[in-house]
């Protein structure tokens, strides 16, 4: 049982790898520097949000050399990347929530995905999740958090690179990151766990940043 929750998890990225040794013994095992985008409509509902993840170089290496099979060249394992990933991300919710009002705001099917490339000796992986039903940002308070919910990996909004707009309607609005404020219990908690512990679904969201969105 162990085993396969484990796997779950790894899977939901399509990253059934061996992870560098020197990350086995606490969480988090692997970093994503993630760029986000909230599209609005021309008449100024919140559509999709697109996003950019750039995987930590040491991971990058690790899922090439791990997913390259039968000789297949580097590029076409670089390329086939994205598509695995967004299939496996589908059940997980493409590691996005969204809520409107403090209640959930479901995410549709990705289609919408650029093909993995390399960015010097990093993953980049770009796709674009959109909202089932769009949401009006100024009737609601929209909130959203890009998370792995066992935090075996990282995910976090770089302080130079913060969540951008695009707007066709030209709307007044900004997006606020908060970070995330956990007990010491709860870091002690991540820190103890190894790579082959049971995942806690609920330990990524103690450690995931809420982007608050406010338009007007």
């Amino acid at each position: 049982m162990v085993c396969q929750k484990r796997r779950a998890a790894t899977l939901a990225l399509g990253l059934a790898v061996a992870l560098p040794p020197f990350s086995v013994q606490s969480h988090p095992h692997a970093w994503i520097d993630v760029h986000s985008t909230i599209v609005l409509s021309s008449d100024g509902m919140m559509t999709a949000i697109e996003q950019e993840w750039l995987f930590d170089d040491l991971y990058s290496l690790a899922v090439i050399d791990e997913t390259a099979t039968g000789g297949e060249p580097r590029e076409k394992t670089i390329n086939d990347f994205a598509a695995r990933v967004i299939e496996n991300l589908g059940p997980y919710g493409y590691f996005m929530r969204i809520t409107a009002d403090d209640r959930p705001v479901r995410i549709g099917l990705v289609t919408q995905f650029k093909k993995s490339e390399m960015q010097g000796r990093q993953l980049l992986l770009s796709f674009t999740a959109p909202l089932a039903k769009p949401v009006d940002p100024v009737r609601h308070a929209i909130k959203f958090a890009v998370y792995d919910p066992s935090y075996f990996i990282q995910m976090t909004h770089r302080p130079d690179d913060p969540p951008g707009f695009k707007d066709e309607g030209r709307l007044d609005c900004k997006a606020q990151v908060m970070q995330p404020d956990p007990s010491p219990q709860t870091i002690a908690r991540a820190f103890a766990l190894d790579r082959d512990a049971t995942p806690d679904d609920n330990l990524g969201d103690l450690f995931a940043e809420k982007v608050h969105v406010q338009c007007k």
